[in-house]
């Protein structure tokens, strides 16, 4: 009898076993949600090296070719080895009216008109609103406003003013942006500066 017991609770567990490893296994992670060419996933999973370490320990990761070089960066990273970059401007002479020589020609397009103007802008970056506790609104921008993050901030459209003019500055009254954040007003006046009209609009 005590056999028949044993043999019926070997029995039991190899089939729960089988009923478990019969189940589909799901993935750690909705890699739907990353799409992107092939050639940009390496410059995706250096950002966001939580879903690299996640993707490298989920075997039904799809991703895994693109983990075998994590080095390789756009270039506006803090810690981006200019090697590694995704690019970099390849220039056959240089015009001595703005550059000395083809290398120096090479890094001012690379820092106006490439991924290191953007990195030059987050390198500007100064909290003009900031959050007191999680979940409350912040604004962070760049020098002269030019470029803005902003979280959780809202904006009162219901009643907006149109008239003829053709670049209104007032569009927004007070009371019609706000949040919840420490507002630094002084140092949101003094980017005002380059302040104009939506003219291309």
């Amino acid at each position: 009898m005590l056999l028949l017991v044993a043999l019926g609770i070997v029995f039991s567990f190899t089939e729960r076993a089988e009923s478990i490893n019969d189940n589909p296994l799901s993935p750690l992670l909705n890699y739907s949600s990353i799409s992107l060419p092939p050639e940009h996933l390496p410059y995706y999973f250096y950002n966001n090296k939580r879903v690299a370490k996640q993707c490298r320990l989920d075997p039904l990761c799809p991703f895994k070719d693109a983990l075998q070089d994590l080095s390789a960066c756009w270039g506006y990273e803090k810690n981006c080895d200019p090697g590694k970059r995704f690019s970099y401007p390849v220039c056959t002479k240089a015009d001595s009216a703005w550059a000395r020589s083809l290398e120096a020609a090479q890094e001012l397009f690379w820092k106006q008109a490439d991924f290191g103007y953007v990195k030059e802008r987050l390198s500007e970056l100064q909290t003009l609103c900031k959050a007191t506790k999680p979940g409350d609104s912040s604004l962070r921008c760049s020098s002269h406003t030019r470029f803005c993050k902003a979280t959780n901030l809202y904006l009162d459209l219901r009643e907006p003013r149109r008239g003829h003019e053709r670049y209104k500055e007032d569009f927004i009254q007070k009371g019609e942006i706000g949040g919840r954040c420490r507002l630094n007003k002084p140092a949101l006046a003094a980017e005002g500066e380059h302040k104009s009209p939506l003219q291309s609009w």
